[in-house]
C-alpha cells in the first residue's frame, strides 16, 4: 500500500520496546519515512509517563513489554476512561502471528500487529493503513477501541449488533448473475 502522500513529519511516535538494539532499528526505519519525534522507552512505565509528558501520535509497543506486556498496557491505555490518550494509535509489535495472538491484541484495543522481525514495508503498509483507513472507536461494557470490523459483508440475520448498525435486507440466492454462454464469450479471448 505505498502511498507517496503518507508524511510522517510532525508525529511524534512512542516506541516501547526491552531491546534497545530493536528500538534503534525502528527508530532508523521511522526516521527514513520522514519522522522527526521518536521518543524510545524499555517498560509499560515509561509508555505511560510520556503519554502524560508529550503528545504522542502513535505508540509503536512490542507485546512483551515489561511488566505488564503489551496487550494489557493496551487495555489499560483503552480501558482509562479520564486519559486524553485513550484514543492514541496503538501497533503491538510481536514474533508470535498465531491467530490467537493477533486476536488477543485486536481485543485488548490495538489498531494493528507487526510481526516482527518487521520490514521497512510491512511498518510502512500500518502506518498508511491507520492514516487513511481509520476505524470509528467502539464503547462497550468489556471492550472500548477501534471497531474490530474491517469489512462488513452483511450481519448475522441481517441485523447488527451495534446501536449504529442499520438492518439489512437479505435477499434470496438467484444464481449466478451471468449464463454459462456469456461466461464463456467474456473467457474466449483470454484463451486464444
Amino acid at each position: 500500500m505505498k502511498d507517496s502522500n503518507l508524511n510522517l513529519n510532525g508525529l511524534t511516535f512512542l516506541v516501547a520496546d526491552p531491546s534497545s538494539y530493536f528500538c534503534t532499528v525502528i527508530h532508523g526505519i521511522l526516521r527514513s519515512f520522514g519522522a522527526s519525534k521518536v521518543i524510545e522507552t524499555r517498560d509499560a512505565r515509561g509508555v505511560v509517563q510520556n503519554l502524560t509528558e508529550h503528545r504522542i501520535d502513535i505508540l509503536l509497543c512490542d507485546a512483551n513489554v515489561p511488566p505488564m506486556g503489551g496487550l494489557k498496557l493496551t487495555n489499560t491505555i483503552r480501558r482509562n476512561e479520564a486519559s486524553e490518550y485513550r484514543t492514541v494509535p496503538i501497533l503491538i509489535l510481536t514474533s508470535d502471528t498465531r491467530a490467537t495472538t493477533v486476536k488477543n491484541a485486536r481485543d485488548s484495543g490495538a489498531n494493528m500487529v507487526v510481526a516482527k522481525p518487521l520490514s521497512p514495508s510491512s511498518l510502512y503498509d500500518r502506518l498508511a493503513w491507520i492514516a487513511f483507513n481509520p476505524r470509528n472507536f467502539v464503547d462497550t461494557e468489556t471492550y472500548y477501541g477501534p471497531d474490530r470490523r474491517f469489512k462488513i459483508e452483511g450481519y448475522p440475520g441481517g441485523v447488527g449488533r451495534r446501536k449504529g448498525d442499520m438492518a439489512v435486507e437479505i435477499s434470496e440466492d438467484t444464481g449466478p448473475a451471468l449464463s454459462q454462454d456469456e461466461i464463456d464469450n467474456l473467457l474466449k479471448f483470454t484463451r486464444s
